[in-house]
């Protein structure tokens, strides 16, 4: 279920690898890559060698399976025209256009470079996010293609972020790709959010009989990481564990709530 290429090289790629991460060795094409990006994209990938290449194979392995977990050094900000911090290829959604899943991004950071792609795609995305880090949810909904946005203030947790998330997955079908954000976590140390082991532990266990793509996003720290894939992974294998949800701003968990309830009501019209 776990997947990275064989060429990634990175603190986190060698915790997936301890835990049993499949490594991937061929290569993609660059006609593959230019289904979701733009040639000016392609000028500047092109400049980064194979390691765009390399994510759009873990990309194309993961599509192939009922369910992968994977990581190809990050895929979010890379946008329509321009690859950003490190992420040279946006394998999430690629996997959203070409399996036509939703994309679900949960991340402290707003995904700027799915956005875009969401802009000229048209592929469903539902974004949490913190409510520092990007635009309003009203914004998203207007401009957007029916895309939903949930931001979370700071303070927000384990109960914010999963009434968040537990509402847009009841609301898409499979198969569905996830930007999945580590930085979230109480303990991140450049966060302020408070999910812990429940939030990724219920994660598991929601969609162990469902189709899904999980793309690593913002792997945090090594502790973190490490810890919250493990619980994931216990909720995936329905493995029993009691979890229970870390302390939050009460204030955080009612904004989450009226936004779920407006967000009712926009479906409901």
């Amino acid at each position: 279920m776990l997947l990275i290429h064989k060429l990634q090289e990175d603190w986190a790629a060698d915790l997936l690898r301890r835990e049993g991460a499949e490594e991937v060795e061929a290569l993609g094409t660059w006609e593959e890559v230019a289904k979701v990006h733009s040639e000016i994209f392609l000028k500047t990938a092109k400049k980064l060698g194979e390691k765009p290449l390399a994510a759009l194979a873990v990309a194309e392995a993961a599509a192939a399976r009922e369910k992968a977990i994977f990581y190809a050094g990050g895929s979010m900000f890379a946008g329509l025209h321009a690859p950003r911090g490190g992420h040279f290829f946006n394998a999430a959604a690629y996997i959203a256009k070409k399996t036509g899943a939703s994309l679900v991004s949960i991340d402290r950071h707003f995904p700027t470079g799915s956005w875009e792609l969401h802009l000229e795609h048209k592929f469903p995305l539902y974004v949490i996010y913190g409510g520092a880090d990007g635009p309003t949810p009203k914004y998203i909904h207007k401009k957007g293609h029916k895309a939903l946005g949930i931001a979370v203030p700071p303070g927000g947790g384990d109960k914010s972020l999963w009434a968040a998330l537990s509402y847009v997955l009841k609301a898409v079908q499979d198969p569905l790709v996830i930007h999945l954000g580590f930085d979230v976590h109480k303990d991140d140390v450049t966060g302020y959010h408070f999910a812990s082991g429940y939030l990724y532990y219920k994660l598991g266990k929601a969609l162990s009989q469902r189709r899904f793509y999980i793309s690593i996003e913002c792997p945090s720290s090594p502790r973190v990481f490490a810890e919250s894939l493990k619980s994931l992974l216990a909720g995936l294998r329905g493995e029993e564990r009691d979890y229970q949800p870390a302390e939050e701003s009460r204030e955080a968990l009612r904004e989450v709530e009226a936004q779920i309830r407006r967000l009712k009501k926009l479906q409901s019209r």
